[in-house]
C-alpha cells in the first residue's frame, strides 16, 4: 500500500515512523511546505521507504497533486488547513484521517460527511491520541452500556525526564494549539446544554488518573471530544460530555504565565511602528530554541474515557485508560506516541478496508477497539478498563 503524511512537523514524523515500519506498508509519501524537513523526515524515518514532496497545505491542488495514487492520507498540518487538506483527499479519492480540528473545525468536517461519501472514500477525522486514542476508550465502555448518558475524556501527563542540563523550553505539542487550549472558551456539554462561559484552564480540580500517578490537577481546555461524543451518543440520552488537561504543573504555570501577560493573544499590537500578533512573535522565538540532542525522554501520557449510563436497568461506569510512555529507543516522547502513531495505525486500516464507509466519521463511530489497542501496543502502550455499578446515592 501506498501512504501519504502531509506536515512533518513533530508528530508527523512519528507518523511516518509507524508507517516506515509497517510491513504491509510499500511507499510512504513525505509532504511539506518546507521540502528539506520533509526529506530529512524521509531519510530517517521512513524506513527506506519514503520520498519528499513539496506541499502547500493552504493549496487542494497542491495536496492533490502529491496524494493521488495513495490508498491513505494521514494529515499531520496545524488543524487550520483540516478542510482544504480533507477537499484535496476527496477529489483524489484517498482515505483521509487527521490529529483533530480542536472543536470548531472538526464541527466543520463532519459537514463533508456527503462529500466524502460521494468519492467513495473514508475519512477518520480526530485520530491523534486526545482527541483520538481518547474516543476509541470511550467508545469500548460505551459499546459495553445500554444508554450512554455521560462520556468524558481525560489526558494527563507526568514527566520524569531529567532536564537538569538543559536551559531551553521544551513544549509537549504543538504551541499554537497550547495558546488556545490556555486562552479561548472550552465549550462543554454539561446537564443536557452546550456551555460557553469556560475559558481553558478553567474549573480545575484533582482528578484520579489511576496508579501509578494518582490524583492530577486537571482543568477544562477546548477539545474535540466534547462535540465527538455528542455527535456520536446525542441520541441514545447523552446529557454530559467534558474534556480536561492535566500536564506538569511547571509547564502549566509557565503557560499561565504567558497568557496572563498577554503572549497568547492573537490581535494585532504596535511595535515601534510595525503590527505584529504577541502570539506570532512567541511561536518564532520559541522555535528558534536550540532543541537537546542529548535527553532522554522519560514521560507517560495518560488517556482516559470515563462513560456512565444504564446496562440492563443497572447504572454502571467505565473507565477505560491508555498508558503511553516515551519510547526510549526510537527516542519519542509519551505524547509523539500518542498522537503521531494512532493516525498511521488508522490510515493502515483505511487503506486495507477494516474501517467501514464511505462518508466522514469521529473515532469512536468507526474505528475497531480491539484491533486498534493490539497495534497501539506495539508501541509500549497499556489499555486497561474498570467497571463499577452505582448502587445508591442520594437523590
Amino acid at each position: 500500500m501506498r501512504i501519504a503524511v502531509v506536515g512533518a512537523g513533530a508528530m508527523g514524523r512519528w507518523a511516518v515512523k509507524e508507517l516506515g515500519l509497517s510491513p504491509d506498508v510499500d511507499e510512504v509519501v513525505v509532504g511539506d511546505f518546507n521540502e528539506a524537513r520533509a526529506r530529512e523526515v524521509a531519510e530517517s524515518h521512513g524506513g527506506g521507504k519514503a520520498a519528499a514532496r513539496f506541499v502547500d497545505a493552504r493549496d487542494q491542488q497542491s495536496v492533490q497533486d502529491a496524494i493521488t495514487g495513495c490508498d491513505a492520507l494521514v494529515n499531520a498540518t496545524q488543524h487550520f488547513w483540516n478542510i482544504t487538506v480533507m477537499h484535496a483527499a476527496a477529489a483524489a479519492h484517498v482515505h483521509y484521517t487527521d490529529m483533530g480540528g480542536l472543536f470548531h473545525v472538526t464541527k466543520q468536517q463532519v459537514e463533508l460527511h456527503e462529500e466524502f461519501r460521494r468519492a467513495g472514500v473514508t475519512a477518520v477525522i480526530a485520530m491523534g491520541g486526545a482527541p483520538g486514542v481518547t474516543n476509541i476508550l470511550a467508545k469500548y465502555g460505551a459499546e459495553r452500556l445500554d444508554v450512554v448518558e455521560e462520556a468524558h475524556a481525560l489526558c494527563g501527563n507526568v514527566d520524569d525526564t531529567d532536564w537538569s542540563g538543559y536551559e531551553g523550553w521544551v513544549v509537549p505539542y504543538s504551541l499554537e494549539t497550547l495558546c488556545d487550549e490556555f486562552s479561548v472558551v472550552a465549550p462543554e456539554f454539561i446537564d443536557g446544554h452546550w456551555v460557553m462561559d469556560i475559558t481553558g484552564g478553567e474549573g480545575c480540580e484533582d482528578l484520579d488518573f489511576g496508579e501509578p500517578a494518582g490524583m492530577l490537577e486537571a482543568h477544562y481546555t477546548i477539545h474535540s471530544e466534547p462535540f465527538t461524543f455528542w455527535h456520536t451518543w446525542k441520541d441514545q440520552g447523552l446529557r454530559s460530555a467534558t474534556f480536561k488537561l492535566s500536564l506538569p504543573a511547571e509547564f502549566t504555570g509557565q503557560m499561565r504565565f504567558l497568557d496572563t501577560i498577554g503572549m497568547t493573544r492573537t490581535d494585532e499590537v504596535e511595535v515601534k511602528g510595525v503590527h505584529v500578533r504577541p502570539r506570532d512573535v512567541l511561536l518564532k522565538v520559541v522555535s528558534e530554541i536550540q532543541r537537546p540532542d542529548d535527553v532522554v525522554l522519560d514521560d507517560v501520557d495518560y488517556l482516559l474515557g470515563v462513560v456512565r449510563g444504564l446496562k440492563d436497568g443497572r447504572r454502571v461506569e467505565w473507565r477505560v485508560r491508555a498508558t503511553v510512555p516515551a519510547h526510549k529507543e526510537y527516542g519519542a516522547g509519551g505524547g509523539d506516541v500518542d498522537t503521531g502513531i494512532p493516525p498511521a495505525i488508522v490510515a493502515r486500516m483505511l487503506a486495507c478496508g477494516d474501517i467501514a464507509g464511505p462518508g466522514v466519521f469521529v473515532p469512536e463511530q468507526v474505528v475497531p477497539c480491539e484491533a486498534f489497542f493490539a497495534e497501539f501496543a506495539r508501541w509500549g502502550a497499556r489499555v486497561d478498563a474498570q467497571m463499577r455499578e452505582l448502587l445508591a446515592a442520594p437523590d
